[in-house]
């Protein structure tokens, strides 16, 4: 999206009904508008016409749970004066959202530089923070035609 700025958001949010089991990496889907324009900031629906693309992430909702908090990525137009707004982006109207999990399959989610590239002076930053990286089943497996490599 040309002429646009990414920002960061954190959301916190009620549920509405509690989940039936314990829930993991649980995708967020629906509508983000610009409180003023009406325009999405969502850089996978920048048109609104459907709320068919997951735009976050929460990892984990277990029965007990009342509130989330996720974080996604507002695409705003570089134009924007930001320096007017407290939260440093303006009023966001969030409509029709919804979690939904889809067990055993493959969600949308941050990736480390080791994923991108284990050979990369990245990766070797990475794993002195994080430890040796270790490829996923979900790396190996979700493409059967690279067998893995």
């Amino acid at each position: 999206m040309k002429g646009m700025r990414g920002l960061c958001v954190t959301v916190d949010a009620d549920l509405k009904e509690s989940a039936e089991k314990d829930l993991e990496k649980v995708g967020v889907y629906g509508f983000v508008k610009d409180g003023i324009t009406g325009d999405s900031v969502l850089a996978n629906n920048p048109d609104l016409s459907t709320d068919a693309g997951q735009f976050a992430m929460i990892e984990t909702i277990t029965p007990s749970t009342k509130k989330v908090q996720f974080e996604f990525i507002a695409a705003v137009p570089m134009e924007k004066d930001l320096s007017k707004y407290e939260n440093g982006i303006g009023e966001l109207d969030f409509d029709s959202l919804r979690v939904i999990s889809f067990p055993g399959g493959q969600q949308y989610g941050a990736i480390n530089p080791c994923e991108m590239n284990e050979f990369s002076d990245e990766c070797d930053v990475w794993e002195q923070e994080n430890g040796p990286y270790v490829r996923g089943d979900y790396m190996i497996k979700s493409n059967a035609r690279t067998k893995g490599r």
